[in-house]
């Protein structure tokens, strides 16, 4: 019994210090922050050394043989959605403008599945009070819901800043956020060109920064 109960402390100490190691490789990522992929990977890694301690009969080997090929499998994914912007909208997914003006874009709220109670619950917890107070109120990718209100209606004497738009990312055009803000793809093509920028492919990020664009190109 005293050799069974050693053996469940060394193999709960070392699988600490193995998932330690993993999670920290992985990278700092708030609970809020975490993608899908992120969040089943530690599911399954929190389950396999549950099984690894209890099992103290079978080799611990067995536990830290599936825990490292989910820490591969996590990194390459997270490598290669770095590169595919497809593969890390699909991951991560991207930042929605569901209030633009004071005017709710339901069709974005329909694409989001994000119901009015909800919206209306994230503007009360920012403090809003009216819809129309809010210039943009844009969905992020973790569900958190950003509120930037009219410079005129906040309680804060230092004027706000506008919310950054993301409108080109890695040559793709974010139609969601141009929608948002009320504008159509050959306006920004017509932007593109005169900031001679003709070739969208060519843009790592453009962006709507206090009503002007930025434009970086790729290198």
């Amino acid at each position: 019994m005293d050799m069974d109960f050693l053996t469940i402390i060394w193999r709960t100490l070392f699988l600490y210090v193995l998932i330690f190691l993993v999670f920290r490789i992985m990278g700092k990522r708030e609970i809020g922050e975490l993608s899908l992929l992120d969040l089943v990977v530690f599911i399954m890694i929190a389950d396999i050394a549950v099984i690894g301690i209890e099992n103290y009969d079978e080799a611990v080997f067995n536990a830290v043989l599936p825990i490292s090929i989910l820490f591969i499998i996590q990194m390459t994914v997270a490598y290669a959605s770095l590169k595919i912007p497809f593969l890390r909208k699909v991951i991560d997914g991207e930042p929605t403008v569901l209030i633009h003006n004071g005017i709710i874009n339901q069709k974005a709220m329909r694409k989001l599945r994000y119901n009015l109670e909800d919206l209306l619950m994230q503007l009360r917890e920012n403090g809003v009070r009216k819809i129309s107070e809010v210039e943009f109120g844009i969905v992020e990718a973790s569900g958190k819901l950003s509120v930037y209100e009219f410079t005129e209606n906040s309680i804060i004497s230092k004027p706000k800043p506008a919310p950054i738009i993301t409108l080109i990312q890695d040559g793709r055009v974010i139609q969601d956020n141009l929608h948002g803000i009320g504008k159509s793809e050959g306006w920004l093509m017509e932007e593109l060109k005169r900031s001679g920028h003709p070739d969208i492919k060519s843009v790592f990020l453009c962006s709507l920064e206090d009503n002007h664009l930025r434009i970086y190109k790729k290198e």
